[in-house]
């Protein structure tokens, strides 16, 4: 039995494995070893899946290997709804890879499965452990998201600037954090003493139009609203399911989820604004720190509500004065009186900037007779109004305007102000002001503009339209356009010119034109009529602008364009142009042809969304080492748009195309060469497909034996039990050594740099032995396959220590060119020296005769030699050669 530790309640746990005896037996252990765990079982990973859907558990034990859906596919689905729920992957399939690929896609522990009764104990120990730390996490994100909700709202708080927007945020926030489903801000309504709705977020499924809540004593003004309307205290319901209270609104409640509820009144200054309620996803959802935060956070929202209404309504006066088309001011009343506020049509009338400008005026700037403002003043002082009266300004542009001005005494506080209206009433002037503007431009203009009257008499040109032209003023104006015409343009051209303009629309194309030297120049032409204040056509304003070099350079540049064109199409290997981050360009028609996509297709598209086995981020970090003009050849996988895939080699290159890094990909299907080299592989394959088959088929019965034999051990103590262990045993070393020797030996094409010493000892520690000694003489970094090299120490190191005696002593060191492996055993009999790495040979009783015949395959596949001699001490001495030092780490021999 494990020992107990303070974590309350039961554990609920889920096992799956596809082997019935295997779930079972776990079960029946686990439960023995620990009276707090409950097991269920499920013999597939689809079923396990279903289990959790229908039911809670505290965590999960999984087994990797199993047909349909195997551990790592059921940890990726249950990640999807449960991010942190424990999840233990108890395999018999071990490996680097899986536990590395287990440990990516977030599993809690990995622990492979072994012989004897002590695996189950530990495994219930890992068990405990991880739901002991999940529920304290659990207990502590709980508190912490709450109180990020809190800090989450009161920066939206004071960002917000309406009730609408403060109450729509509110309800966003906290309806996105985990556990809650859905929020909404409800406020009661007199008339029909309901609670009506006003903001809603989260999982709402049209619940608040399928419920009716009252805030009477009603049934439907019993639950948590209600109530928190009435008493303005918090209201909890804390089990929906099982609550009486919440029986008029259980039934929509669970069907969409939700388990526990809170009400919090939002209550300011005595006024309640309204009750926030939150919705959680499962039951007793709010403790008592919980509760204090959300009522809290309801003080803060009742609290930033009561300001934005204050804020809105003094607002809604602001912008009505700051919006009126008529000035509006304040001053102080005396000769000197300073403008002290202003609103936008104040600042246009005197043609400022903005209000700012004409704060801190002296309102004697504005009179451009001193008289006037004097008499205005006295009236000020004597009747406490003036209105409408009319009289001469001038602006901050220095125009004079004509104003109506009425004005008011106001005292506050002691001191008396001018409160002003002012009308302009220089209607005239504007119209100067802008007309005089809009001519000052015209003649600034680069473009070429005259203005004709109704009928096409010109009457107005610019100095650009005389250098275009050839003509001067005094030489076009009281002419026409038709001076101009180049005979070009059929008459069907001007007819339609000529009618859209009259129509009050503005017409715009391309025209050819005759200078007065009678060359021909292309301009694009825009003629805009007009209008006066009756909707009658006074003048026609033509821009012309001279596109003649624009025309030459677009001509040039699409028989260029037609040259490339021809090329890029027409070339067998498909072309490819993309930017930095792989967003395509270009194709041409093999790339169309090779990936079946239309071309418009392929242009919308990134070069990761079918390049196989590169992300995008890969991709871009490749095209950002390559050199301007470098060529570089890649191998990869291209995936057509029905899905299929083909393989392709492809030459990148990488040029500066108007500034910009371009990317030129030349691709060519090698299908039929690769189809070859599969051919060449497929023997090997099956070989070890069929041993890795074989040997997971037998693993398990081999797993459910032993366990059963221990029990019975455990009630009928037998020798022949014992020599049947020992046989299982051997079973379970033959099959791990027949999938290492299926495994190993291929090429090795990838190293790594590995530290010998370091892999020896982690070696060594996974060899049970009684009193053998390991010494390391070597500090040597070499450059293997890590996962290779490990089955040769170990293989070498285990093949010592059976061989040996108790006491044995292993010695690692270093060779000229490789390291040895020397023990101070029995050493190799001379009769079989030769042939010790074939496989079957084996001078133990118990040995399997393969595991020096994986450590040749090794060797040889990182293409070094192995060789067998008699050591010092007269035990065996393995000696490796031909393996590359690392000659940056290298110490000893740098």
């Amino acid at each position: 039995m494990s020992t107990k530790s303070d974590l309350p309640g039961p554990i609920h746990v889920l096992h799956i494995d596809d082997e019935p005896d295997i779930v079972e037996l776990t079960a029946e252990l686990l439960e023995r070893h620990d009276d707090r765990l409950t097991v269920e079982t499920a013999t597939s990973g689809s079923e396990g899946v279903a289990r959790l859907q229908e039911t809670d558990f505290d965590c999960v034990i999984s087994d990797y290997d199993m047909p349909g859906m195997d551990g790592l596919e059921v940890l990726e689905t249950l990640r999807d709804e449960y991010d942190d729920l424990p999840f233990l992957l108890y395999t018999g399939k071990g490996s680097e890879e899986v536990a590395s690929e287990a440990i990516a896609r977030g599993v809690t522990d990995y622990l492979q499965k072994g012989t004897g009764t002590e695996q189950y104990e530990l495994l219930a120990n890992r068990t405990v452990n991880a739901v002991k730390q999940y529920r304290a996490t659990q207990r502590a994100e709980n508190l912490e998201r709450v109180r990020s909700v809190l800090r989450d709202v009161n920066q939206a708080l004071v960002r917000a600037q309406t009730r609408d927007e403060i109450e729509s945020r509110v309800c966003e926030i906290v309806s996105e954090a985990d556990p809650y489903r859905f929020a909404w801000i409800g406020e009661r309504d007199p008339d029909s003493k309901t609670v009506q709705p006003r903001a809603v977020a989260g999982t709402d499924d049209g619940y608040l139009d399928a419920i009716e809540v009252t805030i009477d004593e009603s049934t439907t003004g019993r639950g948590p609203t209600g109530r928190a309307i009435r008493t303005r205290e918090l209201s909890v319901i804390q089990n929906i399911p099982e609550s009486n209270e919440y029986e008029p609104w259980r039934e929509d409640a669970i069907e969409r989820g939700y388990q526990s509820s809170a009400a919090i009144p939002l209550v300011h200054d005595y006024t309640l604004y309204g009750v926030l309620n939150v919705y959680a996803d499962r039951t007793h959802a709010f403790d008592d720190r919980e509760k204090e935060l959300l009522e809290e956070l309801a003080d803060d929202i009742a609290n930033a509500i009561s300001h934005a209404e204050t804020r809105s309504q003094q607002r809604r006066y602001e912008r009505i004065i700051e919006n009126l088309p008529i000035g509006v001011y304040r001053a102080t009343l005396g000769a000197n009186g300073r403008i002290l506020d202003a609103n936008y049509a104040l600042a246009e009338i005197f043609g400022a900037e903005s209000p700012g400008e004409m704060i801190g005026r002296e309102v004697a700037d504005f009179y451009n007779e001193p008289a006037e403002r004097v008499e205005l003043n006295q009236q000020l002082r004597d009747e406490g109004i003036v209105r409408e009266v009319e009289l001469r300004q001038e602006t901050l542009t220095g125009d004079d305007i004509w104003v109506a001005i009425t004005g008011m005494c106001t005292e506050e506080d002691g001191e008396v102000y001018i409160d002003g209206i002012v009308r302009e009433t220089t209607e005239r002037k504007e119209r100067e002001l802008r007309l005089r503007l809009f001519r000052n431009t015209v003649e600034a203009s680069g473009h070429a503009i005259y203005f004709t009257e109704p009928d096409g008499t010109i009457e107005y040109v610019n100095p650009a339209f005389e250098e275009l032209t050839g003509y001067t003023a005094d030489e076009a104006i009281g002419a026409t356009p038709r001076i101009l015409q180049s005979g070009d343009h059929e008459e069907e051209f001007y007819e339609e010119m000529w009618e859209t303009i009259l129509a009050g629309e503005v017409w715009r194309n391309e025209l050819v034109n005759r200078s007065k030297s009678g060359d021909r120049y292309v301009i694009d032409q825009t003629i805009a009529p007009v209008e006066d204040d009756s909707g009658e056509i006074e003048y026609f304003v033509a821009v012309n602008a001279d596109i003649t070099e624009q025309q030459e350079r677009a001509q040039e540049l699409a028989q260029s364009r037609a040259r490339w064109r021809a090329l890029f199409e027409n070339s067998p290997d498909a072309i490819a142009v993309h930017d930095g981050d792989g967003d395509i360009i270009e194709v041409n028609e093999q790339n169309v042809e090779n990936l079946g996509y239309v071309r418009e297709e392929l242009c919308s598209m990134n070069v990761s969304e079918f390049e196989c086995g590169h992300t995008r981020d890969e991709l871009q970090e490749f095209w950002e080492d390559l050199d301007p003009e470098e060529r570089v050849k890649v191998e990869g996988e291209h995936r057509r748009k029905d899905g299929s895939t083909f393989p392709v080699e492809v030459w990148v290159t990488k040029i500066e195309l108007e500034e910009e890094g371009r990317f030129i990909a030349h691709g060519r299907d090698i299908t039929e060469r690769k189809t070859y080299e599969r051919e060449l592989k497929r023997e090997q394959e099956r070989l070890e497909e069929i041993i890795d088959v074989v040997s997971h088929d037998l693993k398990n019965p081999l797993s459910v034996v032993d366990g059963h034999l221990h029990l019975l051990q455990d009630e009928y103590p037998n020798d022949h039990i014992d020599a049947m262990e020992r046989a299982l045993e051997r079973c379970e070393t033959l099959v791990g050594d027949l999938r290492v020797f299926a495994h190993v030996g291929d090429r090795v094409r990838e190293f790594d740099s590995v530290d010998l010493a370091e892999t020896v000892s982690d070696c060594w520690k996974t060899i049970i032995t009684t009193d053998a000694t390991l010494n390391i003489e070597t500090d040597r970094v070499i450059r293997s396959d890590r996962d290779r090299l490990r089955h040769l120490l170990e293989n070498l190191m285990r093949n010592a220590v059976e061989h040996g005696e108790s006491d044995v002593t292993v010695t690692v060191g270093d060779l000229e060119d490789g390291f040895y492996i020397e023990d101070d055993g029995a050493g190799v009999p001379i009769e079989i020296r030769e042939r010790v790495f074939e496989s079957g040979v084996s001078t133990a009783d118990h040995g399997t005769g393969l595991g020096l015949a994986i450590t040749k395959q090794v060797a040889e596949a990182h293409d070094w030699e192995i060789r067998v001699k008699n050591g010092d001490e007269g035990g065996a001495r393995f000696e490796i050669t031909g393996v590359e030092v690392d000659a940056e780490t290298d110490s000893s021999h740098g």
